[in-house]
């Protein structure tokens, strides 16, 4: 039986409880990470729950063109039902953490960690990062954001890697960088904040973007609804953030929300399931440059 194939464009797993999914099911993921205790969980270094990531699929054939750390256990998961996650790893420094003191202080190590992943090739994309202006102390810190932003941007130039971009209270700084984001080969708009005329604006920019949505379309956020709804099928993403996006009641979320995530995109796009995630998996492997998997899903 055909699998159905969930990919979670952007989530946090080392701070998430492990995914699970039936047998018919397939989770595909990016998860984000900001710094090097991060990073170690995938490698092994410091692992405190057994994965099975990146370079060891499921189905034993069809491997990426980057190698990503992995961890050769077994998901514990007590269901033979279960299957195991394939987790692809970006690292990007956050802009929330962004300050004077950073910019002294952590900027140069975390540089030059970012650099040496991008020459291994042990991450797939450079992210999240971007711009966060959400309260007046993130938004007095603009000026060491636009220079970390900067040098990150960089990065992504120099090694032809996706951007994954976090941009709160400040879509409009990020078309200031369109003519440099146009020479990246992807960038994916996490939680895509931004109304459907400026999606459309950013691709007329010659930008090759790729728009995630994540729950607040089940909480009727009505940008996000217009974008997903009215875009072009191949540049949406979807994503949990797990575990931090959550709607009202929730304490947090998981890997497995991405299914509810589909479930009203699919609502929203008047396709069927089978249909709609097929074409998120095409958009998944395009977005982050990943070779397809040769195996029978």
């Amino acid at each position: 039986m055909k699998k159905t194939i969930f990919c979670d464009a952007h989530i946090h797993l080392s701070h998430s409880k492990e995914p699970h999914f039936g047998e018919n099911e397939q989770y595909f993921c990016v998860s984000s990470c900001h710094s090097q205790e991060e990073f170690e969980f995938f490698s092994g270094a410091s692992l405190t729950r057994a994965l099975s990531l990146s370079c060891a699929f499921p189905f034993g054939s069809g491997v990426p063109p980057l190698g990503s750390p992995r961890s050769s256990a077994s998901l514990p998961t007590g269901s033979a039902t279960a299957t195991y996650p394939c987790a692809f790893i970006s690292y990007g420094i956050h802009p929330q953490i962004v300050t004077s003191y950073f910019i002294k202080n952590n900027f140069s190590s975390m540089l030059s960690l970012l650099e040496s992943l991008c020459l291994s090739r042990k991450i797939i994309a450079i992210g999240e990062c971007g711009f966060d202006f959400f309260t007046p102390d993130y938004k007095a810190s603009a000026r060491e954001q636009e220079i970390v932003f900067n040098e990150e941007l960089s990065l992504a130039k120099k090694y032809n890697l996706p951007l994954v971009l976090h941009l709160r209270k400040s879509i409009e700084k990020i078309f200031t960088y369109s003519k440099e984001l146009k020479k990246l080969p992807a960038v994916v708009f996490h939680s895509f904040p931004g109304t459907l005329r400026e999606a459309e604006s950013l691709k007329n920019h010659g930008v090759n973007a790729y728009f995630s949505f994540g729950k607040p379309i089940l909480n009727g956020k009505k940008s996000a609804i217009d974008c997903l709804k009215n875009l072009p099928l191949e540049n949406i993403l979807l994503e949990t953030d797990a575990p931090y996006q959550t709607l009202k009641g929730e304490s947090e979320t998981f890997p497995q929300d991405i299914k509810r995530v589909y479930e009203k995109a699919c609502q929203l796009r008047n396709m069927s399931l089978e249909e709609f995630s097929e074409a998120l998996y095409r958009n998944f492997l395009a977005a982050y440059s990943v070779r397809t998997f040769t195996a029978s899903l």
